[in-house]
Protein backbone atom coordinates (compact mmCIF):
# COMPACT_ATOMS: atom_id res chain seq x y z
CA UNK A 1 0.00 0.00 0.00
CA UNK A 2 1.13 3.47 -1.21
CA UNK A 3 1.43 6.32 1.06
CA UNK A 4 -1.26 8.08 -0.59
CA UNK A 5 -3.44 5.29 0.04
CA UNK A 6 -2.80 4.96 3.63
CA UNK A 7 -3.36 8.78 4.03
CA UNK A 8 -6.68 7.99 2.16
CA UNK A 9 -7.48 5.12 4.51
CA UNK A 10 -6.82 7.24 7.31
CA UNK A 11 -8.72 10.21 6.43
CA UNK A 12 -11.83 7.92 5.78
CA UNK A 13 -11.51 6.67 9.28
CA UNK A 14 -11.24 9.97 10.60
CA UNK A 15 -14.00 11.33 8.34
CA UNK A 16 -16.37 8.24 9.42
CA UNK A 17 -16.24 9.32 12.68
CA UNK A 18 -16.53 12.99 12.05
CA UNK A 19 -19.86 12.17 10.47
CA UNK A 20 -20.85 9.88 13.72
CA UNK A 21 -20.56 12.39 15.91
CA UNK A 22 -21.77 15.38 14.06
CA UNK A 23 -24.87 13.33 13.83
CA UNK A 24 -25.02 12.55 17.73
CA UNK A 25 -24.10 16.36 18.51
CA UNK A 26 -27.00 17.54 16.14
CA UNK A 27 -29.33 14.70 17.34
CA UNK A 28 -28.53 15.75 21.00
CA UNK A 29 -29.03 19.29 20.16
CA UNK A 30 -32.32 18.86 19.48
CA UNK A 31 -33.15 16.53 21.86
CA UNK A 32 -31.65 19.56 24.32
CA UNK A 33 -33.87 21.71 22.50
CA UNK A 34 -37.16 19.80 22.74
CA UNK A 35 -36.72 19.22 26.75
CA UNK A 36 -36.02 22.89 26.99
CA UNK A 37 -38.91 24.13 24.70
CA UNK A 38 -41.37 22.06 27.09
CA UNK A 39 -39.20 23.44 30.46
CA UNK A 40 -39.58 27.11 29.44
CA UNK A 41 -43.82 26.42 28.23
CA UNK A 42 -43.85 26.49 32.07
CA UNK A 43 -42.90 30.14 32.18
CA UNK A 44 -45.51 32.96 32.84
CA UNK A 45 -45.19 35.29 29.68
CA UNK A 46 -46.80 38.17 30.63
CA UNK A 47 -43.79 38.37 33.29
CA UNK A 48 -41.11 38.67 30.76
CA UNK A 49 -42.62 41.13 27.97
CA UNK A 50 -40.02 43.44 28.35
CA UNK A 51 -37.08 40.88 28.87
CA UNK A 52 -35.38 40.94 26.08
CA UNK A 53 -32.14 38.89 27.65
CA UNK A 54 -31.13 35.67 25.60
CA UNK A 55 -30.02 33.34 28.30
CA UNK A 56 -27.37 30.64 27.78
CA UNK A 57 -29.33 27.05 28.25
CA UNK A 58 -31.39 28.87 24.86
CA UNK A 59 -28.72 29.72 23.08
CA UNK A 60 -26.65 25.95 24.05
CA UNK A 61 -29.10 23.81 21.75
CA UNK A 62 -28.84 25.91 18.64
CA UNK A 63 -24.95 26.10 19.07
CA UNK A 64 -24.35 22.37 19.37
CA UNK A 65 -27.45 21.48 16.23
CA UNK A 66 -25.54 24.31 14.16
CA UNK A 67 -21.73 22.58 14.95
CA UNK A 68 -23.62 19.25 14.42
CA UNK A 69 -24.63 20.00 10.97
CA UNK A 70 -21.28 22.19 10.32
CA UNK A 71 -19.17 18.83 11.08
CA UNK A 72 -21.40 16.63 8.66
CA UNK A 73 -20.58 18.70 6.07
CA UNK A 74 -17.05 18.98 6.41
CA UNK A 75 -17.28 14.86 6.96
CA UNK A 76 -18.88 14.95 3.58
CA UNK A 77 -15.72 17.56 1.86
CA UNK A 78 -12.90 15.50 3.53
CA UNK A 79 -14.25 12.05 2.15
CA UNK A 80 -15.15 13.49 -1.58
CA UNK A 81 -11.95 15.03 -1.47
CA UNK A 82 -9.77 11.80 -0.44
CA UNK A 83 -12.14 9.62 -2.63
CA UNK A 84 -11.83 11.67 -6.06
CA UNK A 85 -8.01 12.95 -4.99
CA UNK A 86 -9.31 16.43 -5.24
CA UNK A 87 -7.00 18.72 -4.11
CA UNK A 88 -9.60 21.33 -4.37
CA UNK A 89 -12.38 19.82 -1.70
CA UNK A 90 -8.89 18.30 0.10
CA UNK A 91 -8.04 22.00 0.27
CA UNK A 92 -11.57 23.14 1.35
CA UNK A 93 -12.21 20.88 3.88
CA UNK A 94 -8.57 22.03 5.47
CA UNK A 95 -9.57 25.40 5.39
CA UNK A 96 -13.24 24.49 6.86
CA UNK A 97 -11.91 22.12 9.29
CA UNK A 98 -9.56 24.75 10.68
CA UNK A 99 -12.60 27.33 11.81
CA UNK A 100 -14.96 24.85 12.89
CA UNK A 101 -11.67 24.11 15.44
CA UNK A 102 -11.23 27.69 16.85
CA UNK A 103 -15.67 28.21 16.28
CA UNK A 104 -15.82 24.99 18.70
CA UNK A 105 -13.05 25.81 21.35
CA UNK A 106 -15.03 29.84 21.24
CA UNK A 107 -18.01 28.02 21.97
CA UNK A 108 -16.80 25.92 24.66
CA UNK A 109 -15.53 28.39 26.39
CA UNK A 110 -18.44 30.76 26.58
CA UNK A 111 -20.86 27.94 27.70
CA UNK A 112 -18.22 26.91 30.41
CA UNK A 113 -17.98 30.43 31.56
CA UNK A 114 -21.95 31.16 30.96
CA UNK A 115 -23.71 28.55 31.45
CA UNK A 116 -22.34 28.51 34.92
CA UNK A 117 -23.48 32.07 36.03
CA UNK A 118 -25.86 33.88 37.80
CA UNK A 119 -28.00 34.42 34.81
CA UNK A 120 -28.70 30.72 34.17
CA UNK A 121 -29.39 29.86 37.57
CA UNK A 122 -32.00 33.09 37.80
CA UNK A 123 -33.14 31.77 34.57
CA UNK A 124 -34.15 28.23 35.17
CA UNK A 125 -35.24 29.65 39.06
CA UNK A 126 -37.77 32.19 37.61
CA UNK A 127 -39.13 29.28 35.20
CA UNK A 128 -39.61 26.82 37.58
CA UNK A 129 -41.40 29.01 40.11
CA UNK A 130 -43.47 30.41 37.33
CA UNK A 131 -44.34 26.29 36.72
CA UNK A 132 -45.30 25.73 40.16
CA UNK A 133 -47.53 28.99 41.05
CA UNK A 134 -49.17 28.27 37.62
CA UNK A 135 -49.78 24.92 38.64
CA UNK A 136 -51.77 25.65 41.48
CA UNK A 137 -54.62 27.33 39.61
CA UNK A 138 -54.41 25.71 36.16
CA UNK A 139 -54.63 22.55 35.51
CA UNK A 140 -52.31 22.47 32.53
CA UNK A 141 -49.88 23.86 34.21
CA UNK A 142 -49.88 21.18 36.65
CA UNK A 143 -49.84 18.62 34.55
CA UNK A 144 -46.66 19.89 32.49
CA UNK A 145 -44.92 20.90 36.08
CA UNK A 146 -45.93 17.21 37.25
CA UNK A 147 -43.80 15.62 33.88
CA UNK A 148 -41.16 18.11 35.03
CA UNK A 149 -41.38 16.41 38.26
CA UNK A 150 -41.50 13.03 37.52
CA UNK A 151 -38.47 13.53 34.39
CA UNK A 152 -35.96 15.17 36.74
CA UNK A 153 -37.40 13.29 39.87
CA UNK A 154 -37.23 16.27 42.18
CA UNK A 155 -40.73 17.48 44.23
CA UNK A 156 -41.53 21.50 44.07
CA UNK A 157 -39.81 24.72 43.35
CA UNK A 158 -37.68 24.10 46.97
CA UNK A 159 -38.33 20.85 47.83
CA UNK A 160 -42.19 19.23 48.99
CA UNK A 161 -42.75 21.78 51.88
CA UNK A 162 -43.73 23.91 49.16
CA UNK A 163 -47.02 22.31 48.86
CA UNK A 164 -48.26 22.65 52.62
CA UNK A 165 -49.85 25.80 51.55
CA UNK A 166 -52.32 24.91 49.53
CA UNK A 167 -52.73 21.09 49.66
CA UNK A 168 -52.90 18.09 52.24
CA UNK A 169 -50.84 15.86 50.51
CA UNK A 170 -47.91 15.38 47.37
CA UNK A 171 -48.73 15.04 44.46
CA UNK A 172 -48.20 11.70 42.93
CA UNK A 173 -45.32 13.14 40.87
CA UNK A 174 -43.19 13.39 43.93
CA UNK A 175 -43.63 9.92 44.80
CA UNK A 176 -41.57 6.99 43.54
CA UNK A 177 -43.77 4.87 42.22
CA UNK A 178 -46.70 7.57 41.43
CA UNK A 179 -48.06 5.64 38.39
CA UNK A 180 -49.39 2.87 40.90
CA UNK A 181 -49.72 4.36 44.26
CA UNK A 182 -53.14 5.99 44.79
CA UNK A 183 -52.25 9.06 47.44
CA UNK A 184 -48.86 10.57 48.23
CA UNK A 185 -48.91 12.04 52.14
CA UNK A 186 -46.62 14.43 53.57
CA UNK A 187 -45.01 11.32 55.49
CA UNK A 188 -43.60 9.85 52.17
CA UNK A 189 -39.57 9.59 52.79
CA UNK A 190 -38.93 9.08 48.91
CA UNK A 191 -40.82 12.58 48.47
CA UNK A 192 -39.64 14.56 51.12
CA UNK A 193 -36.22 13.52 50.44
CA UNK A 194 -35.96 14.72 47.05
CA UNK A 195 -34.36 18.30 46.23
CA UNK A 196 -36.67 21.42 44.34
CA UNK A 197 -36.66 21.31 40.76
CA UNK A 198 -35.08 24.61 40.58
CA UNK A 199 -31.84 23.31 41.76
CA UNK A 200 -32.30 19.79 39.91
CA UNK A 201 -32.98 21.34 36.51
CA UNK A 202 -29.96 24.06 37.45
CA UNK A 203 -27.73 20.88 37.84
CA UNK A 204 -29.31 19.06 35.01
CA UNK A 205 -28.76 22.02 32.29
CA UNK A 206 -25.00 22.89 33.44
CA UNK A 207 -24.32 19.20 33.33
CA UNK A 208 -25.29 18.34 29.66
CA UNK A 209 -24.47 21.58 28.27
CA UNK A 210 -20.55 21.63 30.26
CA UNK A 211 -20.36 17.73 28.58
CA UNK A 212 -21.05 18.32 25.21
CA UNK A 213 -19.01 21.46 25.00
CA UNK A 214 -16.10 19.18 27.10
CA UNK A 215 -16.68 16.32 24.00
CA UNK A 216 -15.97 19.48 21.52
CA UNK A 217 -13.02 20.31 22.41
CA UNK A 218 -11.75 16.23 22.53
CA UNK A 219 -13.28 15.99 19.33
CA UNK A 220 -11.46 19.34 18.15
CA UNK A 221 -7.85 17.28 18.30
CA UNK A 222 -8.87 14.38 16.62
CA UNK A 223 -10.35 17.08 14.01
CA UNK A 224 -7.44 19.08 14.27
CA UNK A 225 -5.13 15.59 12.94
CA UNK A 226 -7.44 15.05 10.25
CA UNK A 227 -6.64 18.45 8.78
CA UNK A 228 -3.04 17.55 9.08
CA UNK A 229 -4.03 14.35 7.14
CA UNK A 230 -5.65 16.20 4.50
CA UNK A 231 -2.57 18.77 4.39
CA UNK A 232 0.01 15.91 3.86
CA UNK A 233 -2.47 14.30 1.22
CA UNK A 234 -3.14 17.52 -0.59
CA UNK A 235 0.58 17.99 -0.68
CA UNK A 236 1.11 14.26 -1.94
CA UNK A 237 -0.90 14.60 -4.49
CA UNK A 238 0.50 17.99 -6.03
CA UNK A 239 3.60 16.02 -6.19
CA UNK A 240 2.24 13.13 -8.37
CA UNK A 241 0.50 16.27 -10.48
CA UNK A 242 3.93 17.84 -11.05
CA UNK A 243 5.91 14.61 -11.79
CA UNK A 244 3.33 13.78 -14.07
CA UNK A 245 3.42 17.17 -16.08
CA UNK A 246 6.98 16.88 -16.22
CA UNK A 247 7.00 13.24 -17.72
CA UNK A 248 4.50 14.66 -20.45
CA UNK A 249 6.53 17.89 -21.42
CA UNK A 250 9.92 15.68 -21.64
CA UNK A 251 10.92 12.99 -23.23
CA UNK A 252 9.17 9.55 -22.66
CA UNK A 253 11.03 6.95 -21.06
CA UNK A 254 12.32 3.91 -23.57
Amino acid sequence: MGKEDMMKAALYCVNVFFAVFGLATTATGLWFFVQLTEFVSLRNSNHYLLDYRVYWPQVAPWLFILLGICIMFVAFCGWCGASKENRGLLGIYGVVILVIVVLQVISAILIFVFVDSEYTDRFIKDTVYDGYYNSQSNPDALKAFGRIERRLRCCGANDARDYRGFRNDLPLTCCADSYYRATCDFTDKEANERLGCAKVASVYTKIISSSIAGASLLIAVIEITGAIIAWKLFHSLREVEHYITERKEGETEC
